[in-house]
Formats: structure tokens, C-alpha cells, sequence
């Protein structure tokens, strides 16, 4: 999915970067799609980052952007929010600035220019599963290291949660930070139907033949038949949100901007439960789970996704923390989630001073 003048900050400034976002919209990046450095040649996907002269000691980093985006958007420069100091970093460069290098850190874009053009038709499938599980054997093969630690975003976020549970990879995978995911579904996609062929990522789980259910849309569940059923947005102990329960290997994080997200709480009818969208089902393995929504909540309109655009009134961030900026201003917790054992205190190089992160 499915950024504002930068304020000057106290933090130091990152150190040279291996990735460059290049000019920006304030949501994508638009610099060189291909970045991979140091002989890194995974072979799949429609470009990315990573690789260098370098041998990786820390677990590796395998970035998964959301629905019409592009891996170097996680370099995309924090926004300037009212009352706040601007982070000082982009989340590639923060991970950069507490020592990780270009070996450690590793990016693939999953969706063809075609694709993020269309973000309304892309939907979860098993190609991309595989798409994304190569990328992760390559980075492991490239790094020598038996794990990576997944940040995904968005769309993102589930499709690497699919990917796990279809190849059984949990072995594979330390820690998992899900940012904005579609976890329990997008109330939005309620105004779709549960089978639209104008907004498939809002599709419920397929039913038609040949039947796949690990083909599927963010319809949330009405647990009904084939009529909407959707197992991975609803409550059973396959969903989603439940998932990591059964992983317990894997430590699981999330940032969220609850009622400030404006792709999923942009819904008058299910304003209710729209700012748990992001949520795992507590589990002994969910160590932390932060709203860092600043801004306005969500307007309150019913939206249909009919111009087929991800970014309605930019994702609640043209004056805030939303969508988009869950993940673009957040590079400080993300590194400790992922480089400390934080679980209440994630947020500490962070809040207050770059906006609130609560508790969920």
C-alpha cells in the first residue's frame, strides 16, 4: 500500500550511503531502480539494494516495501511534523549510522513498474512468495548468515507473513518488524465487495477454481462460506494476526499509525476497529507493538479505492505521522528492535522528541 520541509535536528548526520532514494514525491523514491553492489546478483524481482566490500557480522536486514512502492523508498527522507523535531535520518540510513553496513542490509523490489503503477490489482500469490523467498536464500548465501530480520511495510508485511507459513521459512527468520500491515485486513476494502476485479488487492480469499487459498486479498473476513471468507484477516489460528504465535522462534514487532492511517481507517462505516488493522494477537514472541500516529485521525468518509491510488490524502500524513511516515520516520526504533532486546522501551531514542509511540 498498500513525506514537508525537513526540521533541523540534534542528531548527527548519516554517514555516506550505498542506497540513494534520488528525488522523492514525499512517498516514493524515484532514484536508480538497481543498487546491488559488491558482486550481490540475486536474479529475481525489479531491483533493490544491498551487497558491497564487506562481510556481514550482524544478522542481515532483508527490506520489503508495501503496495506500489519500490525498495529504495526506505530511503525515503522523514517529514517534518508540527511540534516535533524531524528525524534526522531516513531508516536505510539510520540502520546505517548505528554500524550496520551494505553487506548487513538488503533490499528487492517485488513489483514491476506495471505493477506500481496499478497498486489497485496486486493481491497475494504464490509467485511472489517464491519471488521474495529467493531473494532471502540469496542474501543468506551472500552473507554466510543462516537468518535475516524482515522489516516490511504495508502490503508488504503480509505477503512476507504468507511467504513464511507457504515455504514453512521460519527457521530462516530472527526477527520480523511489520509496519502499517494489513494484518487483520483494511476496513476500506469493505466498500469493495469481497470479489472485485477493479480493486484486487481488497479481495477476499480466492474461491474459484483453481482454487489456491494462499491467493488472496485484504478483505477482512466475514467468516461466512466462500462468501468473504478470508482465513488470513480473520480470527482463526491460521490468520495472520495469530501466526506468530506459532513461530515462536521468531520475535515479532509492530509500528503502526492506528487512527491516523488513512489506508486503513479511511471508513465511516468500520471507524470502530480500523486503527487495529496493524495488530498481532498478543503472544509470548510479540515483544512490542507502538502507535506512532501523530496528526489528524482519520477523516471519516467511505472510500472505494475507484481511482485505484494507495494514497488517499497521502496515507494521513500530509500533516502527520501516517501511513507512509510509520515507516519513513521511525528508522530509530526500528534499529533497536532489531540491534537491542528493547520491548517496552523501543521507542526510547525516539519519543517524545520525534512524535508519541504508545503502547498497543
Amino acid at each position: 500500500m498498500i513525506c514537508a520541509a525537513l526540521a533541523l535536528s540534534s542528531l548527527p548526520a548519516a554517514p555516506a550511503q550505498a542506497l540513494s532514494c534520488g528525488s522523492n514525491n514525499g512517498y516514493t523514491c524515484t532514484g536508480s531502480s538497481d543498487q546491488y553492489a559488491g558482486g550481490f546478483a540475486p536474479g529475481v524481482g525489479h531491483g533493490g539494494f544491498g551487497g558491497g566490500s564487506c562481510s556481514a557480522s550482524r544478522t542481515p536486514v532483508v527490506f520489503i516495501h508495501g503496495n506500489g512502492d519500490s525498495a529504495i523508498s526506505f530511503d525515503m527522507p522523514p517529514g517534518a511534523v508540527s511540534g516535533y523535531t524531524t528525524p534526522a535520518q531516513s531508516p536505510y540510513a539510520a540502520f546505517k549510522a548505528a554500524g550496520y553496513n551494505d553487506c548487513e542490509l538488503f533490499g528487492i523490489t517485488w513489483l514491476s513498474a506495471s505493477e506500481r503503477a496499478s497498486p489497485q490489482g496486486n493481491y497475494h500469490k504464490p509467485a511472489t512468495y517464491q519471488t521474495l523467498k529467493t531473494f532471502i536464500d540469496k542474501v543468506r548465501a551472500y552473507t554466510g548468515k543462516a537468518q535475516v530480520d524482515i522489516v516490511a511495510h504495508s502490503l508488504g508485511s503480509s505477503m512476507a507473513m504468507a511467504m513464511i507459513h507457504k515455504h514453512a521459512y521460519q527457521a530462516s527468520v530472527r526477527r520480523f518488524i511489520n509496519i502499517a500491515g494489513g494484518i487483520r485486513g483494511l476496513q476500506t476494502c469493505r466498500l469493495t465487495g469481497y470479489q472485485s476485479a477493479l480493486a484486487q488487492t481488497c479481495n477476499a480469499e480466492a474461491y474459484v477454481y483453481p482454487y489456491d487459498h494462499y491467493t488472496f486479498g485484504l478483505y477482512p473476513s466475514t467468516g461466512v462460506g466462500f462468501y468473504g471468507y478470508n482465513r488470513w484477516t480473520g480470527t482463526g489460528s491460521s490468520s495472520l494476526r495469530s501466526l506468530p504465535a506459532s513461530w515462536s522462534g521468531i520475535r515479532f514487532y509492530t509500528l503502526t499509525a492506528g487512527l491516523r492511517d488513512q489506508v486503513h481507517c479511511f471508513t465511516t462505516s468500520w471507524a470502530a476497529t480500523c486503527d487495529a488493522g496493524a495488530l498481532y494477537a498478543p503472544a509470548s514472541n510479540v515483544i512490542a507493538q507502538l502507535d506512532v500516529g501523530v496528526g489528524s485521525t482519520a477523516y471519516l468518509y467511505d472510500w472505494d479505492w475507484a481511482d485505484g491510488s494507495p494514497l488517499n490524502l497521502a496515507g494521513g500524513d500530509y500533516n502527520g505521522v501516517g501511513h507512509f511516515r510509520s515507516l519513513a520516520n521511525t528508522g530509530a526504533i526500528q534499529v533497536r528492535m532489531l540491534d537491542t532486546t528493547c520491548s517496552s522501551d523501543c521507542a526510547a531514542t525516539y519519543s517524545p522528541m520525534n512524535g508519541p509511540a504508545a503502547v498497543r
